[in-house]
C-alpha cells in the first residue's frame, strides 16, 4: 500500500492475500481510508470560534486564580483564629476545664476530618477513572 516492503516481502504478502479473504477486505478498507484522508482538507475555524475559545480559557484561569486566593485567605484567617483560640482558652487560667476540653475536642475533631478528607482526595485523584468524564 505504501510501497515500503522489499520485493520478497511484497510477494509473500500477495500470496497471503490470495488465500485470506479477511486480510484482502481489510487491505481494501485501508486503501479506501487512505484515499479519503488524502482528499481531506483542514477547515480553519472562524474568528468567532477562536474568540469564544480564548474567552473560555481566560474564564477558567481567572476562576482557578480566584479559588486559590480564596483558599489562601481562608487558611490565613483560620490559622490566626486557631492561634487566638488557643491563646485565649488554653493560656487563660480563668477558663473552666470543661470549656478547654470542649475546644480541644473540637479542634482535634476538625483536624482529623480535614486530614481524612485531604488524604482521601489525594489518593483518589491518583486512581479516579472517572476524572475526565463530564457530568
Amino acid at each position: 500500500m505504501d510501497e515500503e516492503l522489499t520485493a520478497l516481502e511484497a510477494v509473500r504478502v500477495e500470496q497471503h492475500l490470495e488465500e485470506c479473504h479477511d486480510c484482502t477486505a481489510e487491505l481494501d478498507d485501508f486503501r479506501k481510508l487512505k484515499e479519503v484522508t488524502r482528499n481531506m482538507r483542514v477547515v480553519m475555524p472562524d474568528d468567532k470560534y477562536w474568540d469564544e475559545y480564548w474567552s473560555n480559557i481566560y474564564n477558567r484561569l481567572e476562576r482557578k486564580a480566584g479559588w486559590i486566593l480564596l483558599s489562601l485567605g481562608s487558611i490565613i484567617l483560620s490559622a490566626y483564629g486557631l492561634y487566638w483560640v488557643i491563646a485565649e482558652v488554653f493560656l487563660d487560667k480563668n477558663v473552666h476545664p470543661v470549656i478547654r476540653i470542649g475546644v480541644l475536642t473540637l479542634i482535634v475533631g476538625f483536624c482529623t476530618l480535614l486530614v481524612s478528607v485531604l488524604r482521601e482526595r489525594f489518593f483518589l485523584s491518583k486512581s479516579d477513572k472517572y476524572e475526565r468524564i463530564k457530568r
